[in-house]
């Protein structure tokens, strides 16, 4: 049988002010009938630039320049905008876009959007139209009758879903999803991959799903192939992949990646960034950051040659036959978390006994009146009737030198809470103490000085570096604004900490000179060069490849040991968490409702949310049969909760007991959950913790 997608040797050229660059080079992907193929590599890799090939929609600066792309035996990389919206777009590829949350019209309704798409694509009448949108709801796990909805009234996973429902409204043979979860929290994202999961029962379509996620890949396709500098540097089945790589990148990232069944295990990054582009590639663009480069990998590209024994096995790497005798002589054997740890609990005595931030009974409430009478009422008399409680009744306590973890999904309340530590909300109850002073007493002089000794590294690498400033201006500024001395000797020293080496090749960089993973490090070494005693991490890594992501984390680690400092580290991910905290928060709706070790925590989680949270994470392993996380729904309206269990509504185990709010209580050893299954319930009501229970009707 032939393939239904073939690209064979693609080049494809942008066009610039500065000459042409190649973003691909000699590429090829085939891609069977009903099959779910990944195409996996960092950023600008090529890979969104493989898929605007396919898709007809390249940028206008950019154009096949060589090779094939082959659909049902026809060729169709010359093809018009007009052939291909005749012949291929929504009937046989349709898309779900990288940023699919919001590629919905939010001034139309759902069913209006499909219309528009029929009117376009088929002769079908409006009313055709909106019945194949409410099966397909139907098929998504979307009532029917919310067509008529505007996308404004649908929480983010059912915009995801919509967006599925859409890519399969004229029955396309190939469906291409671009990092289609990169903005999802770990719950989302489950959600997203059970459907399409579920899909492939019921539906015959092939999909190629391009991510930087290669955990993803591993559980959902069949076949894969590895991107990098704008060539495939290895393909096949996934399993031939997973089991026996044959190129040092995708053994690389394998290393590189988290594995939450192996919280001890040493993260390999991948030392160094992907090439910029250039007009020619006529070399192998890993050679510079691969450790077993030969002369020859820069002088020629590497042919790809099939893997002895398995002709679909493909492998563009000179020393493809050694590449597992090198790993196994040159790099560490992975610690499956028996041996010696390596991670959050490398030293367990970290941190002392001395509290150097503490939240007791923390509240940031936000009013959702407009109406000024009513707001000026509650300001004389008092009353939250339709507060949002962000942040509702936290207690934690941060000790010197420590990390610990703050998770959830979206919506939880995590960045509001650093937040309002870090001074920007006011606290509508409770305190913050700081170093044995409660914030509240703070004047003008104390304020200035808590900014200093409490600095944040914000979640978006891309979004928080001023781009008018040279690497030495950004971290001048807030020497200058905090009246500290300013050397050029104090930078150099602070970039060499964060690993950008040498550092007089950094410091004179601007924003737009730097990749994501060495603008972190800016942001990182920002706030380390105030030499502050805590520091607030906002999902630091969670827009950075994996290869840049395991070695941020291998640097907060020691960073933190050698400065001294504390940190609060906010994620929805309990797998990158699991490298660097020493204790969990785990936060639902505005509650902390498990705090533990955290190694307790993964060992055994006490809370249904946190067996929720550990079950939806992907596993790197295509042996590895998950099971999807049982939970249904999103957090909800933070301003009704009733007086119950917040989580009780998506809750597997819930009692009619949950109907009451649960108090926060130690389960041992300073593991601490607010769940009724660790309660003993009478007559009286709760009583002592005591192990889980079956007690109430469930």
């Amino acid at each position: 049988m032939e393939p239904l997608l073939e690209i064979d040797d693609l080049d494809i050229t942008y066009r610039t002010s500065s000459g042409d660059l190649q973003a691909v080079t000699d590429a090829s992907v085939s891609i069977d009938a009903n099959e779910y193929y990944g195409l996996v590599g960092e950023s600008g890799c090529g890979k969104s630039t493989l898929a605007g090939a396919v898709t007809n929609s390249l940028d206008q600066n950019g154009d096949i320049t060589g090779g094939t792309v082959t659909y049902r035996g026809e060729e169709i990389q010359d093809y018009s905008e007009k052939e291909y919206n005749e012949k291929i777009r929504w009937k046989e590829i349709a898309v779900i876009p990288q940023s699919a949350m919001n590629s919905l019209n939010p001034l139309s309704r759902i069913s209006e959007q499909a219309i528009e798409v029929a009117e376009a694509h088929t002769d079908w009448s409006d009313e055709t139209a909106v019945e194949k949108l409410e099966e397909l709801f139907g098929v998504v796990g979307l009532p029917a009758s919310r067509v008529h909805d505007y996308p404004h009234q649908f929480s983010g996973g059912m915009k995801q879903r919509a967006i599925i429902a859409f890519s399969l409204l004229l029955d396309p043979s190939m469906i291409i999803a671009d990092e289609p979860t990169t903005a999802l929290d770990v719950i989302m994202q489950d959600q997203f991959l059970k459907h399409l999961d579920e899909l492939r029962e019921i539906r015959d379509f092939s999909l190629l799903f391009i991510t930087h996620d290669i955990a993803v890949v591993f559980e959902m396709c069949d076949s894969m192939a590895v991107m990098h500098g704008g060539q495939v540097a290895e393909r096949g089945d996934t399993t031939a992949l997973f089991d026996d790589p044959h190129h040092p990148y995708t053994l690389l990232l394998q290393r590189a990646f988290p594995d939450i069944r192996y919280p001890n295990r040493k993260l390999e990054g991948i030392d160094g960034t992907p090439p910029a582009l250039e007009s020619e590639v006529d070399y192998c663009t890993f050679a510079d950051r691969c450790p077993w480069a030969e002369p020859e990998c820069r002088e020629r590209a590497p042919p790809t040659e099939a893997v002895p024994g398995d002709a679909e096995h493909a492998s563009a790497c000179v020393r493809s036959d050694e590449v597992a005798e090198l790993a196994a002589r040159d790099l560490d054997d992975i610690d499956d978390g028996d041996g010696e740890p390596v991670g959050a609990d490398a030293d367990a005595d970290r941190g002392s006994d001395e509290s150097i931030l503490e939240l007791r009974g923390l509240n940031k409430h936000f009013s959702q009146s407009t109406n000024v009478i009513d707001t000026i009422r509650a300001s004389i008399f008092g009353g939250e009737q339709d507060a949002v409680r962000a942040v509702d009744g936290v207690d934690l306590d941060l000790k010197e030198n420590q990390i610990q973890g703050v998770i959830g999904e979206s919506g939880c309340g995590k960045s509001t809470l650093l937040q309002t530590v870090m001074g920007k909300y006011e606290p509508t109850d409770g305190e913050i103490v700081f170093d044995g002073t409660p914030v509240s007493e703070f004047d003008k002089s104390d304020w200035k000085e808590y900014r200093r000794r409490v600095q944040i590294i914000l979640q978006d690498p891309f979004n928080t570096l001023n781009p008018h400033f040279s690497v030495r201006e950004t971290l001048m500024e807030p020497l200058r604004i905090h009246d500290m001395e300013r050397s050029e000797e104090r930078v150099l020293d602070v970039l060499e900490q964060v690993r950008l080496t040498p550092a007089e090749e950094y410091i004179d960089r601007n924003e737009s000179q730097l990749s994501g993973g060495e603008k972190q490090r800016v942001s990182i070494a920002r706030a380390l060069i105030l030499e502050p005693d805590v520091i607030l991490a906002d999902e630091p890594v969670s827009m950075l490849d994996v290869s840049t992501q395991a070695s941020v984390l291998d640097m907060l680690n020691e960073l933190t040991d050698e400065y001294g400092v504390s940190m609060l580290y906010i994620s929805h991910d309990l797998s990158t968490v699991s490298y660097v905290c020493d204790r969990v928060n785990v936060m639902y709706l505005g509650r902390l409702v498990e705090s533990a070790a955290t190694m307790d925590l993964l060992d055994d989680p006490k809370h249904p949310y946190t067996r929720s949270l550990l079950q939806a994470i992907p596993v790197p392993d295509p042996h590895h049969e998950r099971e999807w996380a049982e939970l249904p729904g999103t957090p909800g309206d933070a301003s009704d909760l009733g007086t119950g269990c917040r989580f009780r509504d998506r809750c597997p185990d819930r009692m009619d007991v949950c109907d009451q709010m649960p108090r926060q209580a130690d389960v041992g050893d300073g593991h601490r959950a607010a769940c009724h299954l660790h309660y003993e319930h009478g007559s009286g009501g709760e009583t002592a913790p005591t192990a889980a229970t079956d007690g109430g009707e469930r």
